[in-house]
């Protein structure tokens, strides 16, 4: 072998050893990428038909679901959801038309709400709030939600315009000395107040936790999820996931 072709033959050697490295990277990066596919965004949703984009969620997913016990307690389980296209009865004009999105799952029961892409919930029996209000809350209301021996509370205050508008409506949230506005509003009618839907200790760090419907329109519903374990210093909890859906 002269010269020039065993000094050829030591690049294509060093070249091959560079080369599989960079392979195994490549492979190990489409293989990160699949898995990050599979994850989606924090998302909550209920069990009802939606209207077109309203609903990003697909069948086969896994979310977390928080079921009503018969103690007046709930749990959280993991649940299979599948979307189904359906007639949408307000929107569709057509009856042949399937624009509507429907949320089922697999097994039994209704979960009040279902959870998607928040990590911090695992499956088992969650302690709830006492004291649960799903009506609209006006100004001067207060709410007492214990879990144990733990006290914390949510106070409305602001200002009755007239029998149908509030002006700086504020929501807020008291535990351990720490208060925290959870909603405000410069102005909104008692038709949109906003609603608790539940309270208690959903990711297990013993603090407080929140489910509302914070709209501000009577056809809306925005449906919030606030977490204490998420909470930034000084504050009590931190909305983690928010869902809108529309009525007519």
């Amino acid at each position: 072998m002269n010269k020039f072709a065993a000094t050829v033959k030591k690049s294509f050697a060093k070249a091959s050893k560079t080369v599989a490295p960079v392979s195994k990277v490549l492979s190990s990066a489409l293989i990160c990428s699949m898995v990050a596919s599979d994850a989606f965004a924090a998302d909550l949703m209920e069990m009802t038909v939606y209207h077109e984009g309203e609903c990003s969620a697909k069948s086969g997913q896994i979310w977390m679901g928080l079921f009503p016990l018969k103690d007046k307690q709930f749990e959280l389980r993991s649940t299979k959801i599948s979307i189904t296209l359906v007639n949408d009865q307000i929107l569709d004009e057509d009856p042949r038309m399937k624009t509507g999105r429907k949320v089922t799952i697999a097994g039994k029961g209704e979960p009040l709400v279902l959870v998607g892409g928040v990590p911090a919930l695992k499956p088992g029996k969650v302690v709830t709030s006492d004291v649960i209000a799903k009506e609209r809350m006006d100004i001067g209301q207060t709410l007492k939600l214990n879990i144990g021996v733990k006290q914390s509370s949510l106070t409305v205050s602001g200002t009755k315009k007239d029998a149908e508008w509030r002006t700086g409506y504020k929501v807020v949230l008291q535990s351990g000395g720490i208060k925290q506005t959870v909603y405000e509003r410069n102005q909104v009618a008692d038709s949109s107040f906003p609603s608790l839907l539940w309270a208690g200790d959903l990711d297990g760090d013993g603090k407080i936790d929140l489910l509302m419907d914070t709209t501000d329109n009577y056809n809306v519903r925005q449906l919030t999820l606030f977490l204490s374990s998420k909470a930034k210093p000084g504050k009590l909890v931190e909305q983690v996931a928010t869902h809108m859906s529309t009525g007519c």
